[in-house]
C-alpha cells in the first residue's frame, strides 16, 4: 500500500514537471526567447522548498519583459507618427533602423547585463558591431546602473576601467586597489573612476531615489569585450571561487568543503547582484564613508592620485548664459581621467534653445540624456555611402535614392545626410570626429545630457555659430570667394549671434521674428500717431500764426485810428484853452 503511493507520487510529480515545462517551451516559442527556459531549468537545481518562489520570480521576470516589448511597441508606433520611420519591433527592423541611424539608441538599445529584484545594468552593444563607422570607440562601452531605494551591488572586478557619472540619486562606493580600501560619499554631478581589476561596491543611501549611474567601460583584455567576475557570492550571483577544484578549495581556504559549499557554492547567497539592505547596514556603509575608508597611505593619498570622487555641478561652468551651462572636467580638472584619454561634461540647455553648432577636432562625443525632452541633429558626410540609409542631405543637394551612384556619392562635397533623433531621458547618441551637430531643448523642459569625450587630449570644439563663430575669422576675399557674395553681408549674417555657446532655439526664432514683425507694426503706428500729432501741432502753430499777425495788424490800425483820433481831441482842447486865456486878457 506505501509503495502504491509513492509511485502515485512520483507520477503526479513527473505529470506536474512535464507540464510545467511544456508551458514553459511554449511560451518561449510564442516570444522567441529562450531565458524563461533556461530559468525554469534553473530552478530544477533549487531546492524542493524554493521551487515554487524560484518559479514564480521566473515568470515576473517574464511579465516584466512583456511590459517592455509592449512599451517598446508603442514607442515605435508614437516614433512613425512622429518621424515617419520609427525602430521595430522585431530584430530584423531594429537591425535596419540602426544601419539607417547608426549613430542613435534608445532605450531599447540597451541589453540587460546585470538583472535582479533591486535593480539592474544595461549596456549597448559594442560600437564597432553596430556599424564600422564607430570603428574609433571599439574598445569603449557604455552601461547604466540603476539600484533601487536602500540596495547594495555586491562587490565584483571587471577587465575593464569604469568611468561613472551619477545622474541621479546620492549613494556610498568603495573600492579595493594595492591593499588600500577607500569610501567615499557620491551624489548627483560626481565623477568617479573604478580601475580595472580593483575589487567595487556600492550602496544606495537615499530611501526614496534611484541611484543612476551612467558610465563609460574602456575595455582592455577583448576589444568591446566586458566581463563581470564576483568573488563573494553563491548560485546567482555564482562565484568563481566555486569553479576551482574542491582541493584547490579546501587548500586555499583550509577549511571543510560543506562550509566552502554554503560560502561560494549552490547553498550560498542566491539573492542576485543586486540586494537589499537594512537601514543599520546602510548607516554602518556610510560611516565607512565618511572616515574615508583609510588604507595604509592614510591620511596622505597615494602621490600624483584623486582622492575621491569630482564634484562636477560644483565648479563654475566653463561656458554659460540664459540658453544653458556647459560644465567640464579632464585630466587638468580630475586626475583619475588622465590614464583613460577621456573628458566628461554636463550640458544643461534651457527649455526652447539650442546649442550652437559645433564639431570636435579630435573627439567622439558620447551623450547620454539625463532628463528632458528635445532632439539633435548630426551631419555626416558619409554615412550614406557605407550605410546606404535614409537621411537629408544638405539643402540644395538633394536627390531622389534610385539617383544614388558610388562614384557621384563619393566625391567631397556633394551632399551630407542629416540625421535627426528626438531625444528623452536613457536615449543615447554618438557625434564622430568633425562631425557638426546640435542638440535643442524642447518648450517644455531643460535637456540635460551627460557627456563622455573619446580621445579627448588635444581636443578643440569648433563653433559654427555665436559668439566665437570661426567663420568669422575668414578673411575678406576667402568670404567672398566662398559664398559668392559682399564680405559686408557675409559678416552681417556671421555676426548676427552674440551668444557663447548656446542660443535661442528655432522656436524661440520664430517668436522673436513674430515679436519683432509686431513691435514693428506697433513702432510704426505709434511713429504715425506722433507724426499726425506733430503735424497737427504744426498746422495749428502755423494757423496762430497767421491769425496773429493779421490779429496784431488790425489791432495796430485800431490803435493808429484811435491814436489819430485822440490826438485831434487833444490838440483841440489845447486850441481852444488858449483861445479862451486870450480873449480873457482882452
Amino acid at each position: 500500500m506505501v509503495s502504491a503511493k509513492i509511485v502515485l507520487l512520483l507520477a503526479t510529480l513527473l505529470c506536474a514537471g512535464a507540464a510545467l515545462a511544456s508551458s514553459w517551451e511554449d511560451h518561449d516559442h510564442g516570444h522567441g526567447g529562450h531565458k524563461s527556459w533556461r530559468c525554469a531549468r534553473r530552478c530544477e537545481d533549487s531546492p524542493w522548498h524554493q521551487r515554487a518562489r524560484c518559479v514564480e520570480q521566473c515568470r515576473e521576470e517574464e511579465r516584466e519583459k512583456q511590459q517592455e516589448e509592449r512599451g517598446g511597441r508603442h514607442e515605435h508606433e508614437h516614433d512613425r507618427r512622429d518621424d515617419r520611420r520609427g525602430e521595430g519591433s522585431s530584430g530584423d527592423e531594429r537591425e535596419q533602423e540602426q544601419g539607417r541611424r547608426p549613430y542613435v539608441f534608445d532605450r531599447r538599445s540597451f541589453r540587460r547585463v546585470v538583472r535582479s529584484e533591486q535593480g539592474s545594468v544595461r549596456a549597448l552593444r559594442p560600437f564597432h558591431e553596430v556599424s564600422k563607422l564607430l570603428r574609433g570607440i571599439r574598445n569603449y562601452r557604455v552601461a547604466v546602473l540603476e539600484a533601487n531605494p536602500r540596495s547594495f551591488v555586491v562587490p565584483s572586478h571587471t577587465d575593464a576601467h569604469c568611468i561613472g557619472y551619477v545622474v541621479q540619486g546620492e549613494g556610498v562606493v568603495t573600492t579595493i586597489e594595492n591593499g588600500e580600501r577607500r569610501s567615499y560619499t557620491i551624489k548627483e554631478g560626481h565623477i568617479f573612476v573604478a580601475p580595472a581589476g580593483a575589487i567595487t561596491y556600492l550602496a544606495n543611501t537615499d530611501g526614496r531615489k534611484k541611484l543612476v549611474i551612467a558610465k563609460i567601460l574602456h575595455t582592455i583584455s577583448v576589444p568591446g569585450e566586458f566581463q563581470f567576475f564576483f568573488g563573494p557570492g553563491g548560485r546567482n550571483p555564482e562565484s568563481f571561487l566555486s569553479s576551482f577544484s574542491k582541493s584547490i578549495q579546501r587548500a586555499a581556504y583550509k577549511t571543510s568543503s560543506d562550509r566552502l559549499e554554503r560560502l561560494f557554492g549552490k547553498r550560498g547567497q542566491d539573492k542576485g547582484v543586486i540586494v537589499r539592505a537594512t537601514e543599520e547596514q546602510i548607516r554602518e556603509l556610510q560611516r565607512h564613508a565618511s572616515e574615508g575608508g583609510h588604507g595604509p597611505h592614510w591620511p596622505l593619498p597615494p602621490f600624483g592620485e584623486s582622492h575621491g570622487p569630482y564634484s562636477l555641478l560644483d565648479q563654475r561652468p566653463s561656458i554659460g548664459n540664459q540658453h544653458g551651462q556647459l560644465y567640464e572636467a579632464d585630466a587638468r580638472s580630475f586626475h583619475d581621467l588622465a590614464d583613460h584619454d577621456v573628458s566628461v561634461s554636463f550640458t544643461n540647455i534651457t527649455a526652447g534653445s539650442m546649442s550652437a553648432p559645433l564639431f570636435n577636432t579630435r573627439s567622439f562625443k558620447i551623450s547620454y540624456v539625463a532628463k528632458g525632452e528635445g532632439s539633435a541633429e548630426i551631419v555626416c558626410p558619409h554615412h550614406h555611402q557605407s550605410q546606404g540609409g535614409e537621411g537629408e542631405r544638405g539643402k540644395g543637394r538633394r536627390r531622389s535614392e534610385e539617383e544614388e551612384g558610388s562614384e557621384e556619392e563619393e566625391e567631397a562635397g556633394q551632399g551630407y545626410h542629416t540625421i535627426r533623433a528626438r531625444l528623452s531621458p536613457g536615449t543615447a547618441f554618438v557625434v564622430p570626429v568633425g562631425h557638426p551637430f546640435v542638440a535643442v531643448a524642447s518648450r517644455d523642459s531643460n535637456l540635460e545630457l551627460v557627456c563622455f569625450e573619446i580621445h579627448a587630449e588635444k581636443n578643440e570644439k569648433v563653433f559654427l555659430a555665436g559668439a566665437d563663430n570661426v567663420l568669422k575669422k575668414l578673411d575678406r576675399v576667402a568670404k567672398a570667394l566662398s559664398f559668392a557674395a559682399k564680405a559686408e553681408e557675409v559678416d552681417e549674417v556671421l555676426g548676427a549671434r552674440r551668444e557663447k555657446g548656446f542660443l535661442p532655439g528655432p522656436e524661440e526664432e520664430q517668436e522673436e521674428e513674430r515679436g519683432g514683425r509686431h513691435g514693428g507694426r506697433e513702432e510704426r503706428e505709434q511713429e504715425e500717431e506722433r507724426e499726425r500729432r506733430h503735424g497737427g501741432r504744426e498746422e495749428r502753430e502755423k494757423e496762430e500764426e497767421r491769425h496773429g499777425r493779421h490779429g496784431g495788424r488790425e489791432e495796430r490800425e485800431q490803435e493808429e485810428r484811435e491814436g489819430r483820433h485822440g490826438g485831434r481831441g487833444r490838440r483841440e482842447e489845447v486850441v481852444e484853452t488858449l483861445l479862451r486865456m486870450a480873449t480873457a486878457r482882452m
